[in-house]
């Protein structure tokens, strides 16, 4: 008997796609997740050149051999008067 309705799942499953395929409202929402997973594939190309950028320039040699340094906090109590 079980069987049986594993034969049927193949028809249940393309009916039931079409069924909500031609509704207006699942039409809206298929295209709204699609348009939210192209956004989300967008952001992370545009993240992994980021950090792939990030990596390079890391391990990219300085000229001089320097490493970049910040700059000292400006404060007034290490202000040097002319």
């Amino acid at each position: 008997m079980v069987r049986y309705f594993y034969a049927w799942t193949p028809l249940v499953i393309v009916a039931g796609t079409a069924v909500l395929l031609c509704s207006p409202l699942a039409l809206i929402a298929l295209m709204i997740v699609t348009l939210v997973a192209l956004a989300a594939l967008a952001r992370a190309i545009v993240s992994l050149m980021y950090v792939l950028s990030r990596a390079i320039d890391r391990r990219w040699p300085r000229r001089g051999g320097e490493s970049p340094r910040t700059a000292a906090p400006l404060s007034p109590a290490n202000r040097q008067h002319a």
